[in-house]
């Protein structure tokens, strides 16, 4: 059972992380001073402190809960189709970045670009997110082969390129589409571009 000292640590760590966030993704990681980040938080230094004794073990919490909130589950999609399959991830992911748009209270649909910006930074300070991200990567494309393998075996599509290849094909459109949908200040709009790019190339390979 939680107490409620339990209950406000917990409040005023996440505060901080949703503070904190907006600070970064104004400006860059370097241009934001710690009197900046606990002015925001309204708490005094003693209790800022006691849950983050520097900028960068703050900024790293904020990564961490970042890739949490993005993390998709590959394995609660279905595995009946690629149709199925590719429609069960735009759900997921679109529905993950505004939950985390929602979380730190971001409305500005046309700073999105900040949220590339934090990755990069989260790559140069932290040797280990790097190899996350790239784990993160392989694991996706890794869903993907197995699911594109599947609907070939089943004679659902057919190509003469390998699963991988058709892979990468639909991570990498994802990937392309969302970064510039994000500098165009239109992230709303990534859940339909998408589905209709993922669409064409699917109805190309469907038998």
């Amino acid at each position: 059972m939680q107490t409620k000292q339990s209950v406000y640590m917990h409040g005023s760590r996440e505060h901080i992380i949703k503070k904190a966030t907006a600070l970064f993704l104004q400006k860059s990681f370097k241009a934001v001073t710690m009197k900046e980040i606990v002015e925001s938080t309204g708490l005094s230094k003693g209790a800022f402190y006691h849950y983050f004794p520097s900028k960068e073990s703050l900024f790293l919490e904020i990564v961490e809960t970042y890739i949490r909130m993005l993390n998709i589950d590959f394995d609660k999609f279905s595995k009946n189709s690629l149709y199925e399959f590719y429609h069960n991830y735009i759900d997921s992911s679109y529905k993950k970045f505004m939950q985390l748009k929602e979380f730190l209270e971001d409305t500005n649909d046309e700073d999105d670009l900040t949220y590339i910006t934090l990755t990069f930074d989260a790559i140069n300070l932290f040797p280990g997110f790097k190899e996350q991200v790239r784990q993160l990567h392989n694991r996706e494309l890794s869903a993907w082969e197995n699911v594109i393998q599947l609907a070939m075996e089943r004679g659902e599509i057919k190509s003469s390129m390998s699963a991988m290849q058709i892979a990468k094909l639909f991570v990498y459109v994802s990937d392309g589409i969302g970064q510039r949908l994000i500098m165009q200040g239109q992230i709303k709009d990534l859940k339909d571009e998408l589905l209709a790019l993922w669409n064409g190339l699917y109805n190309d390979l469907k038998v």
